[in-house]
């Protein structure tokens, strides 16, 4: 089962605005409550503690990406669905902007990867995209799965993509890889160059 960090001394420290956990909280707790779900459960499905999920429902926790559509999936919707409804056909997104979001857990290793959100699905739009920096010293990517496809694409620097079945794709500048997202699968940094990476994920098609 996954931790969450633990709250800093002094009591739980709000989500930063922007970030998605403050916003996934609501949404988390009102599909829990619909389907009838204690929050020690929702926690056994989703591989989170107990804690965790009772602060995210506060709004006092942020999440990542991985931890955000495995709460997807024990809920039975997706990762979308926790997120505020946007009716927008066309998004423009400056540079720089975008809310970030964590690949993962902060540890010893190093902060989490924290790319920017620049796009993401909505009423009559299927993609979702991110803008990915990946330095030495980061902490190590969790491993994470989603329906439908996955498209990679190296702006810079060099990454591994890594899969849970046992493949691995060296990927360098200009390069593209593009996949299934069920399966699971991580990126490794290569070398001492940080790398810059574009992904677009594509919605699952077949949820309702």
């Amino acid at each position: 089962m996954e931790h969450e960090p633990r709250p800093p001394a002094g009591g739980v420290q709000p989500a930063p605005e922007g970030d998605p956990g403050a916003l996934v909280g609501a949404a988390v707790r009102a599909r829990r409550s619909a389907a009838g779900l204690s929050v020690a459960e929702l926690a056994r499905r989703a591989g989170v503690s107990g804690p965790f999920v009772s602060q995210l429902e506060g709004g006092r926790s942020s999440v990542s990406i991985p931890v955000l559509y495995r709460l997807a999936a024990a809920l039975g919707c997706t990762a979308n669905d926790l997120l505020p409804p946007s009716g927008e056909r066309r998004r423009l997104t400056r540079a720089g902007g975008g809310p970030r979001l964590r690949a993962g857990a902060d540890g010893p290793a190093g902060p989490a990867q924290r790319p920017r959100l620049l796009t993401r699905t909505g009423e009559g739009v299927l993609l979702e995209g991110y803008h990915y920096v990946l330095r030495p010293g980061d902490a190590e990517q969790e491993w994470f799965a989603q329906p439908g496809e996955v498209f990679v694409h190296v702006l810079a620097g060099r990454i591994t993509v890594e899969f849970a079945d046992g493949g691995r794709t060296d990927l360098g500048p200009g390069d593209s890889l593009h996949h299934e997202g069920a399966l699971a699968h991580r990126w490794l940094l290569r070398g001492e160059v940080p790398a810059e990476v574009l992904v677009v994920l594509t919605a699952d098609v077949t949820h309702p």
